[in-house]
Parts: structure tokens; sequence; C-alpha cells
């Protein structure tokens, strides 16, 4: 998973968390119920396809090379058996097929060290009658097949992981986008039910439902504006950063999203100044600072003007 996809799990292992603390929430409301455990259903298979995410190659090698080792033994013996049975019969071009010194069938890649088993396998078998007299047993040759097939299907692993972690990777994909859909469209919508029932309820149910990729963004100003008597988030709140980028000032502009939420990312160190203004609400301006390393929050209440 990528920084911000773990964010992302995290925020909604945030938000199942609230519902389990919670519970009557589910009891009182049905449909609330329903997409709770569809959450509870994407969240476990999104952990699930992390896990299959890993790529571990912990033993692999170790056990590669004494598979390799054990093969090419193997290997060695029958040739040698070979070789010797084909210079007292006489038999030339068997002889120089498998006349391949031991160093090199030691230096083989994988794929050749596997076909030339295989081939090794094809002429044991064919002359296993009067290689008997040259220790080549029915039992060596079986040992030397079943050897070169477990080695062949070792070589298949890494491709079967890389496999297994595309399609992971894929799925996780997918299932953070329909969870997202699903937290936007349905369970902030059902919660929306509890904003003047139970306020302090519902802005921790906000407060869960932040994204905090403060480990994926160096140098950036994170928060939240609500309305300062109601506690309600407020969107569409213009959120201006203004500060020194070299000798000139620099000034970034965010709008806050329908959970009140704004970030600035890659903003320098030093002094920053944000200024919040929404129509019917007084501007509000706050000095603050970016610090290297550090994650600057700034949470603000907007007063609505009098006027209004």
């Amino acid at each position: 998973m990528t920084d911000y996809q773990e964010a992302e799990l995290k925020m909604m292992q945030e938000v199942e968390r609230f519902f389990t603390e919670n519970p009557d929430l589910e009891k009182e409301n049905k449909i609330l119920k329903n997409h709770v455990d569809k959450l509870k259903v994407n969240i476990a298979d999104i952990e699930k396809y992390a896990m299959q995410q890993q790529f571990d190659n912990t033993g692999y090698a170790e056990n590669k090379k004494q598979a390799k080792q054990e093969l090419t033994e193997t290997i060695v013996n029958i040739t040698a058996s070979i070789c010797s049975f084909a210079t007292d019969t006489g038999k030339n071009e068997l002889y120089n097929e498998f006349n391949i010194p031991i160093s090199k069938v030691g230096r083989m890649s994988d794929i050749d060290i596997v076909n030339y088993a295989k081939t090794l396998v094809v002429a044991a078998k064919k002359y296993k009658t009067e290689l008997k007299p040259y220790n080549v047993t029915a039992e060596e040759i079986t040992v030397l097949t079943n050897k070169t097939e477990e080695y062949s299907n070792l070589l298949l692993i890494p491709a079967q992981q890389r496999k297994e972690k595309t399609v992971a990777t894929a799925n996780i994909k997918k299932l953070i986008s329909e969870t997202l859909q699903l937290l936007n469209r349905s369970i902030d919508n059902d919660m929306m039910h509890y904003k003047n029932s139970e306020t302090d309820l519902y802005n921790k149910y906000l407060k869960m439902r932040e994204i905090d990729d403060s480990q994926t963004t160096a140098l950036s100003i994170k928060g939240t504006v609500v309305d300062a008597n109601g506690k309600e988030p407020l969107q569409y709140v213009k959120v201006s950063a203004k500060f020194k980028a070299g000798k000139d000032w620099a000034e970034k502009v965010k709008s806050t999203t329908d959970l009140g939420n704004f970030q600035f990312k890659a903003i320098p160190n030093g002094k920053c100044k944000l200024i919040f203004e929404l129509e019917y609400y007084d501007k509000l301006v706050v000095d603050t600072a970016v610090h290297g390393g550090e994650f600057t929050r700034v949470d603000v209440e907007l007063v609505k003007t009098i006027s209004d």
C-alpha cells in the first residue's frame, strides 16, 4: 500500500472503531447498520489484500540455493555414469551430449539446469537397463525426476507472488475507492441525522473522518473550519496561506471540503499567515509557522456576520 492509502485505511479503521464504541447508533438505525456492516467487510478485505501485497522473500534464496545444490549433485552422478557407459559402448554422440564439467553444471542458469536435467532424465530412462551396472538405479532416476520437478516449481514462486501482489494492489485500489464512496454518499448522510440531536457525537464522527497523511507530506498545514455557534463544519471557506518563498512572499489558496477540512502541502519553513473568508462570516486571520519535520495543525471557528 502507498503511504496515502495507509492513511485512508487508518481513517476507515477509526470510523469503524467509532461505531464499535457507539453501538446504539446502529441499533436505532437499520440503514446505518447496513452501511457500517459493509464498511467493516471492506476494511477486512483491504487488510487481507494488504497482507498478500507484501512480497516476502525470507528464506527463499537459501531454499533455492540448497535445492539447486542437491539437483546438481544428482545430475553429476548420473552424468558421470552415462559418460562412462557411452565410452564403453562407443556411443560418441551420447558422450558428447553429456560430457560437461562439474563446475559448469553448477554455474548453469536456472532454466538451463532444469532443461539439462530433463534431457538427462530422458536419456537415463532410455538406457536404464544398460546403466544398471554403472550404478544408475530406477530409484536414482526417480530422485532426479523429483528434484527436477521440485526445482522447477520453486522457480515459479516469485512469479506467483508478483502476480498475487499485482492483483492485491488492484483490489486495494478498487476497495478503497468503493469504501470512500460508501462513506461520502451513505454513512456521512446517515450521520447527518445526529448533527443537531447529538452534536458532540456527530463532531466526534467528523474527527474520525479526517485523513491524517502528515507522514506522507513534509512541511504541511492542516485543519478544520467550523461555525463558532453551531460547531458544524463549514464548506467552501476560502483559506489563503501567505508565506516567504525566498525573498518574496507567496500565496496558496484552498477551499474547505464538506467536512470543513483544508490542507496545504510543501510550504517552506518559517512564519505563515492563514486568512479564512466565507460570505456572511467575519474574516479571520491567523498567524502560525511551519517547522521542518513537524506537522502544523490549525483549527478555527468563524463567527457569522451579525448583519446577515
